[in-house]
Protein backbone atom coordinates (compact mmCIF):
# COMPACT_ATOMS: atom_id res chain seq x y z
CA UNK A 1 0.00 0.00 0.00
CA UNK A 2 1.38 3.43 -0.94
CA UNK A 3 0.70 6.61 1.20
CA UNK A 4 1.54 10.15 0.24
CA UNK A 5 4.21 12.15 0.90
CA UNK A 6 3.01 15.52 3.31
CA UNK A 7 5.55 18.50 3.94
CA UNK A 8 4.19 19.90 7.21
CA UNK A 9 5.47 23.59 8.46
CA UNK A 10 3.23 25.86 10.85
CA UNK A 11 0.73 23.58 11.64
CA UNK A 12 -0.19 22.99 8.11
CA UNK A 13 0.15 19.85 5.76
CA UNK A 14 0.60 19.63 1.89
CA UNK A 15 0.49 16.43 0.11
CA UNK A 16 3.09 16.88 -2.50
CA UNK A 17 2.77 13.36 -3.95
CA UNK A 18 0.86 10.44 -4.14
CA UNK A 19 3.27 7.67 -4.08
CA UNK A 20 6.22 8.73 -1.83
CA UNK A 21 6.47 7.47 1.16
CA UNK A 22 8.26 9.72 3.46
CA UNK A 23 6.92 12.78 5.89
CA UNK A 24 8.94 15.66 6.63
CA UNK A 25 8.07 18.15 9.51
CA UNK A 26 9.93 21.29 8.35
CA UNK A 27 9.07 22.70 12.13
CA UNK A 28 7.79 21.32 15.13
CA UNK A 29 7.22 24.31 17.75
CA UNK A 30 8.66 23.56 21.22
CA UNK A 31 5.93 23.76 23.75
CA UNK A 32 7.76 26.75 25.87
CA UNK A 33 6.69 28.79 22.45
CA UNK A 34 3.46 27.75 22.29
CA UNK A 35 1.79 29.57 24.82
CA UNK A 36 0.05 28.19 28.07
CA UNK A 37 -3.48 28.66 27.02
CA UNK A 38 -5.74 26.28 27.86
CA UNK A 39 -8.06 24.79 24.90
CA UNK A 40 -10.30 22.28 24.52
CA UNK A 41 -9.16 21.30 20.93
CA UNK A 42 -5.81 20.13 22.47
CA UNK A 43 -4.83 18.08 24.72
CA UNK A 44 -1.47 17.57 26.27
CA UNK A 45 -0.80 14.70 28.54
CA UNK A 46 1.42 12.13 29.89
CA UNK A 47 0.47 8.41 30.05
CA UNK A 48 0.93 4.47 29.29
CA UNK A 49 0.23 3.12 25.70
CA UNK A 50 -2.21 0.13 26.93
CA UNK A 51 -3.54 -0.64 23.18
CA UNK A 52 -2.92 0.28 19.57
CA UNK A 53 -5.63 -1.19 17.14
CA UNK A 54 -5.41 -2.35 14.81
CA UNK A 55 -1.88 -3.29 14.34
CA UNK A 56 -0.08 -2.54 11.40
CA UNK A 57 -0.02 -5.95 10.28
CA UNK A 58 -3.96 -5.87 9.78
CA UNK A 59 -3.89 -2.69 8.19
CA UNK A 60 -1.48 -4.20 5.86
CA UNK A 61 -3.38 -6.87 5.07
CA UNK A 62 -6.40 -4.92 3.85
CA UNK A 63 -7.39 -7.12 0.60
CA UNK A 64 -6.92 -5.21 -2.63
CA UNK A 65 -9.59 -7.40 -3.99
CA UNK A 66 -12.64 -6.05 -1.67
CA UNK A 67 -15.23 -4.67 -3.39
CA UNK A 68 -16.44 -0.89 -2.64
CA UNK A 69 -19.35 -1.60 -0.89
CA UNK A 70 -17.38 -4.44 1.34
CA UNK A 71 -14.36 -1.53 2.01
CA UNK A 72 -17.34 0.80 2.71
CA UNK A 73 -18.88 -1.55 5.17
CA UNK A 74 -15.67 -2.38 6.89
CA UNK A 75 -14.53 0.88 7.95
CA UNK A 76 -18.24 1.39 8.99
CA UNK A 77 -17.93 -0.83 11.30
CA UNK A 78 -14.69 -0.33 13.10
CA UNK A 79 -15.17 3.34 13.34
CA UNK A 80 -18.58 3.82 13.65
CA UNK A 81 -18.88 6.37 16.49
CA UNK A 82 -15.81 8.14 15.92
CA UNK A 83 -16.87 9.61 11.89
CA UNK A 84 -17.51 13.02 12.08
CA UNK A 85 -21.25 13.93 9.77
CA UNK A 86 -18.49 14.95 7.08
CA UNK A 87 -16.57 11.98 7.02
CA UNK A 88 -19.86 9.61 7.07
CA UNK A 89 -21.50 11.86 4.20
CA UNK A 90 -17.73 10.71 2.24
CA UNK A 91 -17.74 7.21 3.23
CA UNK A 92 -21.53 7.03 2.03
CA UNK A 93 -20.97 8.85 -1.23
CA UNK A 94 -17.59 8.86 -2.80
CA UNK A 95 -17.06 6.57 -5.07
CA UNK A 96 -13.07 6.35 -4.96
CA UNK A 97 -12.57 2.60 -3.42
CA UNK A 98 -8.49 3.82 -2.91
CA UNK A 99 -9.66 7.42 -1.43
CA UNK A 100 -11.59 5.35 1.45
CA UNK A 101 -8.70 3.39 1.87
CA UNK A 102 -6.09 6.14 1.89
CA UNK A 103 -8.57 8.21 4.61
CA UNK A 104 -9.99 5.99 6.75
CA UNK A 105 -7.83 2.42 6.75
CA UNK A 106 -5.11 3.25 7.97
CA UNK A 107 -6.33 4.80 10.90
CA UNK A 108 -5.71 3.28 14.37
CA UNK A 109 -7.09 4.04 18.24
CA UNK A 110 -4.57 4.66 21.12
CA UNK A 111 -5.57 3.91 24.64
CA UNK A 112 -3.74 5.40 27.13
CA UNK A 113 -3.84 5.27 30.86
CA UNK A 114 -3.39 8.74 32.00
CA UNK A 115 -0.84 10.00 34.56
CA UNK A 116 -0.56 13.81 34.44
CA UNK A 117 -2.88 16.34 32.53
CA UNK A 118 -0.89 19.35 31.48
CA UNK A 119 -3.32 21.02 29.42
CA UNK A 120 -6.63 20.51 27.82
CA UNK A 121 -9.31 18.05 28.61
CA UNK A 122 -8.88 14.62 30.45
CA UNK A 123 -9.09 11.97 27.64
CA UNK A 124 -7.82 8.65 27.79
CA UNK A 125 -7.77 7.47 23.81
CA UNK A 126 -6.52 9.23 20.78
CA UNK A 127 -5.91 8.25 17.30
CA UNK A 128 -3.00 8.36 14.70
CA UNK A 129 -2.53 6.22 11.76
CA UNK A 130 0.17 4.05 10.12
CA UNK A 131 1.11 6.57 7.50
CA UNK A 132 4.75 8.23 7.68
CA UNK A 133 3.16 10.63 8.91
CA UNK A 134 1.76 8.89 11.71
CA UNK A 135 3.15 8.51 15.18
CA UNK A 136 3.86 4.80 16.02
CA UNK A 137 2.58 3.93 19.69
CA UNK A 138 3.79 0.98 21.60
CA UNK A 139 1.99 -0.94 24.08
CA UNK A 140 4.01 -0.43 27.56
CA UNK A 141 5.48 3.02 26.85
CA UNK A 142 5.05 5.94 27.84
CA UNK A 143 4.83 9.33 26.08
CA UNK A 144 4.04 13.04 26.14
CA UNK A 145 1.38 13.55 24.26
CA UNK A 146 0.15 16.52 22.06
CA UNK A 147 -3.05 15.54 20.41
CA UNK A 148 -5.26 18.30 18.46
CA UNK A 149 -9.02 17.69 18.03
CA UNK A 150 -10.43 16.77 14.84
CA UNK A 151 -13.97 16.19 14.09
CA UNK A 152 -15.00 14.04 16.82
CA UNK A 153 -11.28 12.41 17.11
CA UNK A 154 -8.13 13.86 19.22
CA UNK A 155 -5.04 13.11 16.80
CA UNK A 156 -1.18 12.86 17.19
CA UNK A 157 1.55 12.37 14.25
CA UNK A 158 4.66 12.33 13.33
CA UNK A 159 4.70 16.18 13.11
CA UNK A 160 2.93 16.88 16.32
CA UNK A 161 5.01 17.48 19.81
CA UNK A 162 4.52 13.67 20.69
CA UNK A 163 7.57 12.26 22.09
CA UNK A 164 8.68 9.38 24.84
CA UNK A 165 9.14 10.88 27.84
CA UNK A 166 12.88 10.16 28.17
CA UNK A 167 13.39 11.83 24.91
CA UNK A 168 15.21 15.85 24.28
CA UNK A 169 12.36 16.98 23.38
CA UNK A 170 10.01 15.43 25.96
CA UNK A 171 12.08 16.74 28.90
CA UNK A 172 12.30 20.37 27.78
CA UNK A 173 8.37 20.47 27.27
CA UNK A 174 7.36 19.33 30.59
CA UNK A 175 10.13 21.70 32.32
CA UNK A 176 8.07 24.66 30.51
CA UNK A 177 4.38 23.11 30.70
CA UNK A 178 4.72 22.30 34.62
CA UNK A 179 6.13 25.75 34.55
CA UNK A 180 3.29 27.22 33.08
CA UNK A 181 0.41 24.71 35.18
CA UNK A 182 2.22 26.20 38.54
CA UNK A 183 1.53 29.77 37.22
CA UNK A 184 5.32 30.94 36.72
CA UNK A 185 6.02 30.34 32.99
CA UNK A 186 9.87 29.93 32.29
CA UNK A 187 12.11 33.11 31.70
CA UNK A 188 13.23 33.38 27.91
CA UNK A 189 15.88 30.60 27.00
CA UNK A 190 17.56 29.13 24.24
CA UNK A 191 18.48 25.22 24.45
CA UNK A 192 19.28 22.37 22.63
CA UNK A 193 21.50 19.40 22.06
CA UNK A 194 24.45 18.31 19.70
CA UNK A 195 24.58 15.45 18.63
CA UNK A 196 27.31 13.22 21.26
CA UNK A 197 29.08 11.16 17.98
CA UNK A 198 29.59 15.01 16.50
CA UNK A 199 31.01 16.69 19.92
CA UNK A 200 34.47 16.95 20.43
CA UNK A 201 36.88 17.95 23.22
CA UNK A 202 36.79 21.90 22.25
CA UNK A 203 33.54 22.17 20.64
CA UNK A 204 31.78 25.20 22.38
CA UNK A 205 28.22 27.22 22.15
CA UNK A 206 27.99 30.65 22.99
CA UNK A 207 26.07 34.30 22.60
CA UNK A 208 27.55 36.98 21.20
CA UNK A 209 26.32 40.86 21.09
CA UNK A 210 26.19 43.03 17.76
CA UNK A 211 30.01 43.38 18.40
CA UNK A 212 31.13 39.53 18.45
CA UNK A 213 31.41 40.17 22.09
CA UNK A 214 30.53 36.76 24.42
CA UNK A 215 27.64 37.62 26.50
CA UNK A 216 26.76 34.07 27.51
CA UNK A 217 28.69 30.72 27.84
CA UNK A 218 27.01 27.13 28.35
CA UNK A 219 28.41 23.77 28.58
CA UNK A 220 27.57 20.83 27.06
CA UNK A 221 26.57 18.07 29.84
CA UNK A 222 27.59 14.29 29.03
CA UNK A 223 24.92 13.80 26.85
CA UNK A 224 25.68 17.25 24.31
CA UNK A 225 22.92 18.91 26.36
CA UNK A 226 23.02 22.96 26.29
CA UNK A 227 20.83 25.87 27.60
CA UNK A 228 21.09 29.28 28.55
CA UNK A 229 18.78 30.48 31.18
CA UNK A 230 16.95 33.19 31.97
CA UNK A 231 17.57 35.65 28.99
CA UNK A 232 16.21 38.56 27.78
CA UNK A 233 13.55 39.36 25.22
CA UNK A 234 15.84 40.79 22.91
CA UNK A 235 18.60 39.53 19.90
CA UNK A 236 21.24 36.78 20.70
CA UNK A 237 23.57 35.51 18.16
CA UNK A 238 24.11 31.66 18.38
CA UNK A 239 27.49 30.43 17.66
CA UNK A 240 28.85 27.16 17.53
CA UNK A 241 32.45 26.35 17.01
CA UNK A 242 35.41 23.94 17.31
CA UNK A 243 38.92 23.16 15.15
CA UNK A 244 36.84 22.49 12.24
CA UNK A 245 34.31 25.60 11.66
CA UNK A 246 32.52 27.47 12.80
CA UNK A 247 28.34 28.17 12.72
CA UNK A 248 26.15 31.02 13.72
CA UNK A 249 22.24 32.04 14.24
CA UNK A 250 20.70 35.01 14.64
CA UNK A 251 17.64 34.66 16.80
CA UNK A 252 15.29 37.07 18.02
CA UNK A 253 13.98 36.35 21.41
CA UNK A 254 11.82 39.48 21.58
CA UNK A 255 9.00 37.47 19.84
CA UNK A 256 9.46 34.27 21.23
CA UNK A 257 9.17 32.70 24.30
CA UNK A 258 12.53 30.17 23.62
CA UNK A 259 14.02 28.60 20.95
CA UNK A 260 15.34 25.21 20.46
CA UNK A 261 18.59 24.84 18.44
CA UNK A 262 18.81 22.12 16.09
CA UNK A 263 22.59 21.63 15.20
CA UNK A 264 24.55 19.11 13.03
CA UNK A 265 28.06 18.84 11.63
CA UNK A 266 28.16 18.36 7.86
CA UNK A 267 31.45 19.91 6.55
CA UNK A 268 30.72 22.69 8.59
CA UNK A 269 28.23 23.54 11.56
CA UNK A 270 24.88 24.15 10.52
CA UNK A 271 22.30 25.70 13.21
CA UNK A 272 18.55 25.31 12.41
CA UNK A 273 15.99 25.21 15.35
CA UNK A 274 12.53 26.23 16.39
CA UNK A 275 10.24 27.82 16.28
CA UNK A 276 9.76 29.83 13.07
CA UNK A 277 8.32 33.62 13.03
CA UNK A 278 6.44 33.58 9.52
CA UNK A 279 6.15 37.10 7.78
CA UNK A 280 4.25 38.55 5.17
CA UNK A 281 3.59 41.62 3.00
CA UNK A 282 0.84 42.95 1.42
CA UNK A 283 1.23 42.46 -2.41
CA UNK A 284 -1.01 43.56 -5.45
CA UNK A 285 -3.52 41.78 -7.03
CA UNK A 286 -2.35 38.62 -9.24
CA UNK A 287 0.88 38.73 -7.53
CA UNK A 288 2.17 35.73 -5.63
CA UNK A 289 3.13 36.59 -2.35
CA UNK A 290 6.42 35.75 -0.71
CA UNK A 291 7.09 34.33 2.78
CA UNK A 292 9.87 34.93 4.89
CA UNK A 293 10.86 33.38 8.13
CA UNK A 294 13.27 34.91 10.52
CA UNK A 295 13.95 33.01 14.49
Amino acid sequence: MAWSTWICAYGICVILCARASACVCLTVTPMCAQGGTRSESKAVFVGQVTDVWPSRETIDALSEDLTLAEVRQLISDRWRGVLSAEEEQYLRTTLDKDSLVFRFGVIQRVRITVTEVLAGPRIREIYTDVSSCGYRFEPGLTYLVSANQTGLRYHAGACSRTSRVESDSAIEDLKALRAWRGGKPLPPRIYGRIPISEVRPDTRVRLVDGQGRETRFSRLDSSGRFAFEDLAKTEYRFQVEDARGKGERLIDLSRLACFEVDLWFSNSWNVGGSPLVMESRQVPIGVVPKFETRV
